[in-house]
């Protein structure tokens, strides 16, 4: 986040893609939400951020976001390969990671582990 309150925004994906844009708030009526667009760039973005509290100490955040890309060729090549939709999902599945405790995790080579008496 920039000191303008912007975000910039870029990723690489396949066969040389790479998009940039710059994101900006909008104004959203509601408080637990939070929208916001692009400005310049290769990639048109908006979308909605929604803060929701299930319990005390636990948010879920749900991301809504559309996009379109202005380079026919990346576009075309993107409605085939969805490049961008599984950029999405690795920040999605960032979040998670996150969200998850470390000792939920099953052990990545079990028989390594240590075998109970």
């Amino acid at each position: 986040m920039t000191s303008s309150k912007t975000v910039d925004f870029s990723f690489r994906g396949p066969l040389g893609f790479e998009a940039h844009t710059v994101l900006l708030s909008v104004d959203s009526d509601p408080p637990d939400q939070y929208a916001f667009e692009s400005a310049g760039g290769n990639i048109e973005l908006m979308g909605i951020v929604d803060f929701t509290e299930i319990r005390p100490n636990c948010t879920e955040i749900t991301l809504a976001v559309h996009y379109e890309i202005r380079n026919k060729l990346f576009a075309w090549l993107d409605r085939r390969l969805h490049f961008v939709t599984a950029e999405l999902r690795s920040i999605r599945a960032h979040f998670e990671g996150i969200a998850a405790s470390y000792l939920d995790h099953a052990p990545v080579l079990p028989m390594f582990q240590t075998a109970p008496a």
